[in-house]
């Protein structure tokens, strides 16, 4: 009794296609979530009023809410900064807003509206103690632009 070669070959490629995709899903994580800019990348505000860097993901709270000038920073439209490193956030669920008295209810804030970005320069404005050493801000991402 032999064994036809040809009948195993379509059988090995197809376990060897499974097994490389399972270990794309399961290291999905890898360095091409994270963007790294060329030293010319900058950051450009682009939203007509400005926007907020935030500090946490604490996506249902609107920045303008955020009243602890650590965890938030103003920059005007036409501001550029130039990018350490970005990505969108990763391992972060949407978050809806459940709280019956908070005019947001029912919202619902979605992680990959936002860019994860270190700064390579901020404005003195945003650089106090709790937030020099490159740190994480996370800005979103309809009101800038990345180049």
């Amino acid at each position: 009794m032999s064994i036809n070669r040809t009948n195993l070959y379509p059988k090995l490629f197809l376990c060897l296609g499974l097994v490389c995709g399972m270990l794309g899903v399961v290291n999905s994580d890898t360095a091409s979530s994270q963007t790294t800019p060329s030293p010319t990348d900058d950051l450009e505000v682009t939203a007509y009023t400005g926007t907020y860097f935030k500090r946490q993901l604490n996506w249902y709270q609107q920045s303008a809410e955020i009243i602890d000038d650590n965890q938030r920073c103003y920059v005007r439209r036409g501001e550029r900064f130039v990018v350490s490193s970005y990505r969108r956030p990763v391992n972060e669920s949407p978050v809806r807003e459940d709280d019956r008295n908070s005019r947001y209810f029912g919202n619902i804030e979605y992680p990959d509206d936002y860019w994860e970005v270190t700064f390579q320069n901020l404005p003195s404005r945003c650089n106090s103690q709790q937030n020099q050493g490159g740190q994480t801000w996370f800005v979103y991402r309809r009101h800038v632009n990345i180049r």
